[in-house]
């Protein structure tokens, strides 16, 4: 009988295994670049999330991730009037007054009315 009660608690255990991985949570996607620039340092000055991009028109453009990466701050140096760009999730496109941006890696493409779209691509430093 013993050995009949040992069987029993083998199998129910070795069904419950199964389920139990079925009730696994669901793991989060990895971090976008976005999201991982919006808490990295990515230039000398120690603003958390500022980054150096260089444009394909020759300028420096510093861009700040901030709200997680759902908002960019836009500036041609650190003194200058910024432009705020905002996406509803990861991985849209940014937009604000008359402006929009859009990702793919470590390049941005600026979009403006009536003018060329700018492509920069991350800098390492200033």
């Amino acid at each position: 009988m013993t050995s009949t009660i040992r069987w029993a608690t083998r199998l129910a255990c070795s069904a419950a295994l199964p389920l139990a991985a079925c009730s696994e949570q669901p793991r989060k996607a990895p971090p976008t670049e976005q999201e991982i620039h919006a808490n990295d340092r990515g230039d000398a000055s120690g603003t958390p999330g500022r980054h150096p991009y260089r444009c394909s028109d020759d300028r420096m453009l510093l861009i700040d991730f901030k709200d997680a990466g759902l908002t960019l701050v836009l500036r041609s140096d650190p003194t200058a009037v910024p432009t705020v760009l905002t996406a509803p999730s990861q991985g849209l496109q940014y937009v604000g007054d008359g402006v929009s941006a859009t990702f793919s890696g470590s390049d941005i493409k600026i979009e403006e009315a009536d003018k060329l779209p700018i492509l920069c691509r991350k800098a390492t430093s200033l």
